[in-house]
């Protein structure tokens, strides 16, 4: 399954997905516990609009950055429409 389905399957399920992202200087982070929202496709770039659940920061995620997705059993509630 890719990346962006794994995100998909969790926004539909209400539960949340834990990402671990490249940075664009190449960095590669820890695991991050996101609540995917939504999906936006502009030309050749894929990008997620989530909410990172530790920091309550809201990013959007660009697919070329994940290097690895799971779907945990953490549910959330929705604080924006989930779109995919």
């Amino acid at each position: 399954m890719s990346f962006g389905e794994v995100i998909r399957q969790a926004a539909l399920n209400r539960k949340t997905v834990k990402l671990k992202l490249k940075s664009k200087q190449g960095d590669i982070s820890e695991s991050v516990e996101f609540e995917p929202y939504s999906k936006k496709v502009k030309g050749d770039k894929v990008t997620f609009f989530c909410l990172a659940v530790e920091s309550r920061l809201y990013l959007d995620v660009e697919l070329s950055s994940i290097l690895d997705a799971e779907v945990t059993e953490r549910m959330f509630r929705p604080r924006f429409p989930v779109a995919f």
